[in-house]
Order: structure tokens, then C-alpha cells, then sequence
């Protein structure tokens, strides 16, 4: 009887607990809903719906808050979208755009008449394993709010993302998470799924507000883009050039892998008995890139390997599966003849030194330099003219049954930046 006794009282403080807990939660929803707004993407000509996402007030002058991505196709397009919001209480009101930060994805926009409510930037970070708290409009079913866990800066990425433990949905995009003061913490931006989704920063968000408030509201956005792609394009390239590079053998090679965190690299090997050319592939790619339109996005980093190996084929049969293997590279970020010109390229033949030389023997310093055919392709950005998308690929022709595919794509990087990169790269290459 007493053990019955223990059990009834654990789950009767259980139920208690889990009543507080709901009770707290629309306690918060109570009071800062008010703060809340639908972010609507308006097509003029039809003058309906394009887009939806989720904003909150963060000043007494009516600042909203959403992500950049919700709002880049007024962005990119103002003569053909406009803005709207819609309140908890059922108002509209245009929306007007003030200040963008897209490598963090965030936007400020000014509502006609300032709400009467708004939420605090907190300035404190939470403790990891504390709850916080989500809100906005997922699928345009209402305002929503969504316990979760925050799990402190995810790893393994170029920008700074809060891991949070729980669902963030479609539309909820843009909308605040908050501790349990109502302080903002992070502005939702991303899921991965099964619980796992991300948060931007608040202080991303504060550092955007100061850079509007500085600027007096007198910004061309465009060119606020331009700078903030020039200089995330500096950030990582000095990233990457700082590191310590690890070579990776790949068959007989040696060959570029895991050069910082943000860059993650996959392994495959192919070998059958119907298929008399054994490849071993390996792929590496930063995880994260910039979103600037439905159809452009920038910031990528990726370069991959292939070993190619046969043992019983003749040089003419191998090198005619070779090719056909090697034919279907392409850039890896998404662009429109509106946003890029067409690629350049320059073709030939290029020489490299076998092995290493701190490592070889010296009679092995004498051999005959790798011969790989090398094509290195530019296409500018129509909008950014010292931005690029630089694709590079090199595969070698003077094995009989042996090759190995080098490539790589930058997006968004200066010629100065791609150059850098490019001798780094080929340098860390060897075949002994």
C-alpha cells in the first residue's frame, strides 16, 4: 500500500506539473500576442497572396522583425510584390521595407501605425537544455506556439544557428522564440525535421536594428546586399585559407578533405562485376548557402574527387568509360540568365609535380609531371560585378588505366578570392 501511496502522489505532481507548465505557456501566449503579425507577400496584379511568413514588433515605432527570405521577392521585384501584414486582432496595413541582412536572413519593415505592443531583444543567452518558446503562423492556420529546447550554436556551419528542439512549420518563418520572460532569443529560420530545427540569433537581429538606426533609414538595399556578400565571401575565404589542410588518400592520390568544420565530406566506392572500372568518390560541401531569390541562391563552397581504375582494359576502351563517366558537372547553386551572365572558360592542357617533394625519394623527383586536361570557368553576378561563380575541373590523361577527376565550385567570391583558393587547391593534390 505505501509503494501505491508513492506512485499516486509521483503522478498526481506529475499531472500538477504539466498543468503548470500549459498554463505558462498560454500565459505567455496571452501576453505577447499582441507583438505578433502575419508577414504576407502581395502580387499586385492579381492583388492576392504570394507568400506567407510570420514577423513581430520589436520597437514603440512599430519595427517588425521577420527573415529576409519571407520578404526577397519585394526585395528583388518591388515593382511586381508589396508587403502586408495582418495582427492577431484581424487589422491590415501595408508594410514598408527598411533594412536587410541576408547573410543572416533577417528584414526590418515599418508598419503604418505603430501596434501597441512589442517584445524585448534579450541580452542574455539562454542556458543550454533551458525551454524556450516559438511562435507564429505555420500553414496560415493561426498563430501557433511551440515548446521546445534551446541546445546553444549548432555546429559544423559558416554562420552562427541556434539548435532548437522542436517543430518549426511553414509560415512559421520569421517569428520569435522566446524565454520565458518574453524576451526574444532567436527569430525562427529553418527545420531539418523530427524535432530538430534552427534559430538566428537575437543578437544578429540587434546588430541589424543598430546598423538602421545608424544609417538614418536612408538605405539602398541593393547595395547594403553587395557589401554584406563582399564581405561574407572575405570571411570565409580567410577561413579556408588559415586552416590546416588534411590530405586524404583516394586510391593511389592524395587529396583535399575536411578543410574546416562548416565543410562536411561523403564518401562512395563503385565496383562490380558488371562494370570494369572500380571509382572511388569523394564529395565535400559546405552546409550552408545565402538565399537571395526563389531562384538564386550564393555562398557555396564544394569540391569533390574521383579515382578511376581499371585493371584489364585496354588505354583506348578505359578512357572512352572515363569520359563517359566524367560528363555531367555542373555549378552547384542555382542562378537565372537574369541574375548571372553565361560562363567563361578557359580550356588546356596543365602540368603538375608528382608526390611530395619533402617525402620522395630523389630519384623519384625526376619523373614526368601529372598531365590533366584543366577547364576553369567564370560567370559574373549582373547585379554585384566583382562577384563570381567559378567552376573547376581537371581531370588527368596520362595513365592508361588510372585517373584521377579534381573539382570544385565557389559561389559568390571575388577573382582575387577564387585565385587564392585555386592555388591552394591544385597545390594540395598529389599522385606520387
Amino acid at each position: 500500500m505505501p509503494k501505491l501511496s508513492t506512485w499516486l502522489f509521483a503522478w498526481i505532481l506529475c499531472c500538477l506539473s504539466t498543468v503548470a507548465m500549459a498554463q505558462g505557456y498560454e500565459k505567455l501566449y496571452s501576453d505577447y500576442r499582441g507583438s505578433l503579425y502575419q508577414i504576407r507577400l502581395i502580387e499586385k496584379s492579381s492583388n492576392s497572396k504570394a507568400g506567407l511568413g510570420s514577423g513581430f514588433q520589436i520597437s514603440p515605432d512599430g519595427l517588425i522583425a521577420t527573415n529576409y527570405h519571407v520578404v526577397a521577392q519585394a526585395v528583388s521585384e518591388p515593382d511586381e510584390y508589396s508587403l502586408e501584414y495582418l495582427a492577431v486582432n484581424g487589422t491590415r496595413g501595408k508594410l514598408t521595407l527598411l533594412d536587410i541582412d541576408v547573410v543572416n536572413d533577417l528584414a526590418l519593415l515599418r508598419q503604418e501605425k505603430p501596434g501597441d505592443e512589442y517584445l524585448e531583444l534579450a541580452t542574455d543567452t539562454p542556458k543550454k537544455g533551458e525551454t524556450i518558446v516559438s511562435l507564429g503562423n505555420p500553414l496560415d492556420l493561426g498563430m501557433t506556439l511551440i515548446p521546445g529546447t534551446y541546445n546553444g550554436i549548432a555546429g559544423g556551419s559558416f554562420y552562427d544557428r541556434i539548435h532548437f528542439a522542436g517543430s518549426i512549420n511553414p509560415g512559421m518563418s520569421g517569428g520569435p522564440a522566446i524565454n520565458t520572460q518574453g524576451q526574444v532569443v532567436g527569430i525562427n529560420v529553418a527545420t531539418a525535421g523530427n524535432q530538430v530545427s534552427f534559430l538566428v540569433p537575437v543578437d544578429k537581429l540587434s546588430s541589424l536594428l543598430k546598423h538602421y538606426r545608424a544609417e538614418g533609414g536612408t538605405l539602398n538595399l541593393k547595395q547594403v546586399t553587395y557589401q554584406q556578400l563582399l564581405d561574407n565571401q572575405q570571411k570565409i575565404i580567410d577561413s579556408i585559407l588559415r586552416a590546416d589542410w588534411q590530405r586524404r588518400a583516394l586510391g593511389e592520390a592524395q587529396v583535399v578533405g575536411e578543410i574546416i568544420p562548416a565543410i562536411k565530406c561523403w564518401g562512395n566506392t563503385q565496383e562490380s562485376e558488371t562494370n570494369p572500372i572500380k571509382r572511388i568518390d569523394k564529395g565535400c560541401t559546405g552546409q550552408d548557402v545565402i538565399f537571395l531569390s526563389d531562384d538564386f541562391n550564393t555562398g557555396r563552397v564544394e569540391y569533390e574527387f574521383f579515382w578511376l581504375q581499371a585493371e584489364d582494359l585496354l588505354p583506348a576502351r578505359f578512357y572512352a568509360e572515363y569520359e563517359g563517366q566524367m560528363d555531367s558537372f555542373y555549378p552547384g547553386n542555382s542562378a537565372g540568365e537574369e541574375d548571372v551572365t553565361n560562363f567563361r572558360c578557359q580550356q588546356g592542357f596543365t602540368s603538375q609535380e608528382r608526390g611530395n617533394e619533402t617525402s620522395v625519394s630523389k630519384p623519384d623527383r625526376n619523373r614526368e609531371p601529372l598531365i590533366a586536361r584543366t577547364s576553369y570557368c567564370v560567370r559574373r553576378y549582373k547585379d554585384f560585378p566583382d562577384l563570381y561563380d567559378i567552376f573547376f575541373l581537371s581531370l588527368s590523361v596520362d595513365q592508361k588505366n588510372r585517373a584521377l577527376v579534381s573539382h570544385f565550385t565557389l559561389s559568390g567570391f571575388t577573382q582575387e578570392s577564387a585565385d587564392a583558393f585555386t592555388q591552394k587547391f591544385t597545390s594540395e593534390i598529389q599522385w606520387p
